[in-house]
């Protein structure tokens, strides 16, 4: 296997966007043998890369969020078909911290 850097680079090259992050978390694992939680690091890195590239590239904003929202969105209803309560935990706490739902955030 290699780098995490590189694997990281490859991931975002993939265009992450295609699928939800837990699938391509969990297809992560599996095809590269990485626990779940590396591979979830190596996933938030890879975004963190795109992230850059389209800061760079004055993409506008409302579009990325409104593309987040449903893939956090995707994410959650994946880990309640999935019966994973840690990823709707995940997905919801994100969509929280995107969107300010909580009312301390107000």
């Amino acid at each position: 296997m290699g780098s995490r850097a590189a694997l990281t680079t490859d991931l975002a090259e993939l265009e992450l966007d295609q699928d939800s992050c837990t699938a391509v978390v969990t297809q992560l694992a599996e095809s590269k043998g990485l626990s779940r939680r590396t591979a979830q690091r190596t996933v938030q890195q890879a975004y963190a890369l795109i992230r850059e590239d389209i800061d760079q590239c004055n993409v506008e904003r409302t579009d990325l969020v409104a593309q987040a929202i449903h893939l956090l969105m995707e994410s959650a209803r994946m880990g309640l078909a999935q019966n994973n309560p840690g990823a709707v935990v995940g997905a919801v706490s994100q969509l929280d911290k995107l969107c300010g739902l909580s009312p301390s955030r107000r």
